[in-house]
C-alpha cells in the first residue's frame, strides 16, 4: 500500500489536488484513526482541523496528533472497530511525516522535491567541486526526509552511498550499500563518486535534448489582464486587448456583443430579458455583474469553456490588430489575472490564459 493517495477538495469552482496518509488524533478521552490530507496550496487538513505546515508540526508538539498513540489507551476506527491501543512502534518521526508532505506539495506544484534540489546540487559540485558547492549539497542532502535519502538517486545498486562518500572526509569509515557492512573513503573512492554524477549529467543532457527536441518544455510567464480602466482603455492598449472586456466586437450565433465577457455573461442565461440586459451593458465588468444575477442556463458548468473557446477565437479572428498582438506574446507562458474567478484565473486552473495559448498557437500555425 502507497504512503499516501490521491485526494482533493472544492474552493469555490476549483478543484485542488493533494495527497492524504494516515494519523492518529487525539480526542480526550479517546484516540481516533483518521486521514491526514495535504494540498497544493499548502493547507493541511484532518477531520476537523485546518492549517499548514507549521501548523502540523505545533498539533504534533502539543499532542494533538502522533503516530503512537500511548498503549492501553482507547482507539476508535470509524465505521469499523473500537478497542485498546496495543504495543505501537513508528519507524517514522513527526518531522519524517512533515517532510514527506512537504515533498508532496512539491510534487503537486510541478516543482522539484528535496531529493530533486539535492540531486540538482549534486550536478553543479560535480562540475565545479568547490567547498561551498559541496556545503550547499550537504545542505540539501540533510533536508531530504532521512528515510527517503537511499532512494533519492533513483539507482538501487548504490542507493545513495555516492553522496554520502562526497560528504565524508578521505579516511573516514562509513556504512556501505550492504547491511553490517562499512567502507573507508579514499581519495578513489570520492574521485569515483565525482565520476558516477559526472556521468549522470552527461546522461541528463542527452534526455534532456530528445525531451526538447521539438522546442522548450517551460516559457517565460507573462502576466495578462485584471485591469481596470475608469477613465478610459489607454491608447494604444498594447496586451490590454488580451482582456476579454477590452471592446471588440464578437459574434456569436449570428448576434454581435460588444465584448467576449458581454457575450459569454449573455450566453449564459436561457432567459431572453437578462440575456438582451447583459448584452446591452455599458462595459464588460457591468456585463459581469449583470450575469452573475441571471439564471445560468442547465449545463452551464461543462459548457462553459467551449463557449469562451469560440469567443476567443471569433475576436481574433475579426480583429487582426489584436491577433497580432497575441502572437507577438511568443511562446511565453499566458498568466490570466480574474480577481473574480479561480477557474479562468492563473491563481487556480487559468484556463482564460491557457485558452489565449490554444488560440494563439492556432493562429501561428496559418
Amino acid at each position: 500500500m502507497p504512503d499516501s493517495t490521491a485526494t482533493s477538495r472544492l474552493v469555490g469552482d476549483d478543484v485542488i489536488a493533494g495527497r492524504q496518509r494516515l494519523v492518529v488524533v487525539n480526542r480526550g478521552d479517546h484516540y481516533a484513526l483518521s486521514t491526514l490530507g495535504v494540498f497544493a496550496d499548502g493547507v493541511v487538513l484532518w477531520q476537523f482541523g485546518s492549517t499548514d505546515l507549521d501548523g502540523l508540526r505545533a498539533a504534533f508538539d502539543d499532542g494533538t496528533l502522533t503516530l503512537t498513540p500511548p498503549e492501553g489507551a482507547s482507539l476508535v476506527i470509524a465505521g469499523t472497530a473500537r478497542g485498546t491501543v496495543p504495543a505501537l512502534e513508528s519507524w517514522l518521526t513527526p518531522e519524517l511525516v512533515i517532510g514527506d508532505l512537504a515533498d508532496e506539495v512539491d510534487h503537486l506544484n510541478d516543482r522539484p522535491d528535496s531529493a530533486r534540489r539535492c540531486w540538482n546540487a549534486l550536478l553543479t559540485y560535480a562540475t565545479d567541486p568547490t567547498s561551498a558547492n559541496l556545503e550547499i549539497v550537504r545542505e540539501l542532502y540533510h533536508a531530504v526526509p532521512e528515510h527517503r535519502r537511499i532512494f533519492m538517486l533513483g539507482d538501487m545498486d548504490q542507493n545513495d552511498v555516492p553522496v554520502r562518500i562526497l560528504l565524508a572526509e578521505v579516511g573516514e569509515t562509513i556504512p556501505a550499500r550492504r547491511p553490517d557492512h562499512t567502507l573507508t573513503v579514499t581519495p578513489e573512492a570520492r574521485e569515483q563518486a565525482l565520476d558516477y554524477f559526472r556521468r549522470s549529467e552527461a546522461g541528463v543532457a542527452r534526455s534532456w535534448a530528445r525531451r526538447v527536441a521539438d522546442g522548450p518544455e517551460t516559457t517565460v510567464p507573462l502576466v495578462v489582464g485584471g485591469h481596470v480602466y475608469p477613465s478610459g482603455w489607454p491608447d494604444p492598449a498594447g496586451v490590454e486587448v488580451l482582456q476579454i472586456d477590452y471592446p471588440a466586437t464578437v459574434n456569436s450565433g449570428g448576434r454581435d456583443y460588444p465584448s467576449v465577457m458581454h457575450a459569454y455573461w449573455a450566453l449564459s442565461t436561457d432567459d431572453a430579458d437578462w440575456h438582451d440586459r447583459i448584452a446591452a451593458a455599458g462595459r464588460g465588468l457591468d456585463a459581469r455583474t449583470l450575469g452573475e444575477e441571471a439564471p445560468r442556463r442547465t449545463g452551464w458548468p461543462a459548457a462553459r469553456l467551449g463557449v469562451m473557446a469560440a469567443l476567443l477565437r471569433d475576436k481574433f479572428e475579426r480583429h487582426p490588430a489584436m491577433a497580432a498582438t497575441l502572437l507577438g506574446t511568443g511562446d511565453a507562458r499566458l498568466l490570466y489575472n480574474d480577481w473574480a474567478s479561480r477557474y479562468w484565473s492563473s491563481s487556480g486552473a487559468n484556463w482564460l490564459g491557457r485558452l489565449l495559448e490554444l488560440v494563439r498557437s492556432e493562429l501561428a500555425n496559418r
